[in-house]
């Protein structure tokens, strides 16, 4: 029951399944959902996913552990291995850190 089908190319996160059946107290605050990851091919209620820098995960996720990934700002760029996070500032412009 998604308002928007997942369609190849879109940013998913996944729900980690195991957690279901622990009762333990410290899996109350334990991370349930992973990513963001891109789909590569989705067959029926399948998903095959990648990790944003390129590696695949080697077993494809049903369609009820993934959901669609918002991402805040649409007009940045997606993070790349070569972005470099140094040119956040423009030319001629400094960090604290430079000074």
């Amino acid at each position: 029951m998604r308002p928007k089908k997942i369609e190849e190319g879109d940013w998913v996160l996944v729900y980690d399944i195991s957690l279901d059946n622990q009762h333990k107290a410290m899996q109350k605050f334990a991370r349930r959902w992973f990513g963001p990851y891109t789909v590569t091919s989705a067959n029926d209620d399948t998903y095959h996913l990648t990790e944003l820098e390129g590696t695949r995960l080697a077993i494809p996720m049903a369609g009820k552990q993934i959901k669609a990934f918002k991402r805040r700002f649409k007009g940045e760029p997606e993070p790349t291995s070569e972005t470099d996070d140094d040119d956040r500032f423009g030319p001629g412009e400094e960090s604290e850190s430079d000074e």
